[in-house]
């Protein structure tokens, strides 16, 4: 008996032993990289802390819809918009800052939820600026925001999209339709389908990865 006790008194320190170990790696916290053996691109990286939780602004679950309703993966059809991840945004904004004048990320969120913190390297074009309403209300001002931003040009009135760049739009996130409002008014423009990148995902999901905002 006094035998099997020390047999089984040893397995428990074991495991207790263990625990112990794995309790003080959470607490030192391992390192937390954007895929394996990659920590940090363009000034983008994830945090570290693995305690680390949600920006309580993304918290909240049950956002009255309409309009906060759950977007589709592809609510463009028919257009082929393709529905991008935190890894596309992330190269496309690697490029961006390294000088690819052919790609942009743009937060199609207004002002006040752009100053809690964005994408590093995106720029800031309203929906408010870029959808049906404004099309409807001041289609020039539309048209200057392709030419002035997204590198379009404008012959003599006839929009020319051969040298527009590949655009990345993303808001809040599944349940936000401001960036899809963008799309959607880009589309009726003209503009490629295969130069649209829709991220579905948003801020919702940035934040919740740890990513770097600015």
């Amino acid at each position: 008996m006094k035998l099997q006790s020390l047999v089984v008194s040893t397995a428990v320190a074991a495991v207790l032993a263990s625990s112990a170990t794995f309790a003080s790696e959470e607490v030192t916290g391992k390192a937390v990289g954007i895929v394996e053996g990659v920590m940090e691109v363009a000034g983008i990286s994830r945090n570290q802390d693995n305690k680390a939780t949600i920006d309580p602004a993304f918290a909240k679950t049950s956002r009255p819809c309409p309009p906060f309703c759950i977007q589709p993966t592809a609510p463009f059809a028919p257009a082929a918009v393709d529905t991008v991840t935190e890894l596309d945004v992330i190269h496309a904004a690697r490029d961006a800052a390294n000088g690819d004048t052919s790609v942009l990320v743009v937060d199609a969120r207004t002002p006040g939820w752009v100053k809690k913190g964005t994408i590093p390297h995106a720029v800031n074009v309203p929906f408010t600026k870029l959808n049906s309403k404004a099309l409807a209300k001041d289609p020039m001002a539309v048209v200057d925001i392709l030419t002035g931003t997204f590198g379009v040009k404008d012959l003599d009135g006839v929009l020319d999209y051969n040298n527009a760049k590949t655009l990345y739009l993303f808001c809040n996130g599944s349940w936000c339709g401001q960036s899809p409002a963008s799309i959607r008014a880009l589309l009726t423009m003209g503009y490629p389908e295969n130069k649209i990148k829709y991220y579905r995902g948003g801020m919702n999901s940035w934040k919740s990865l740890g990513l770097t905002t600015k």
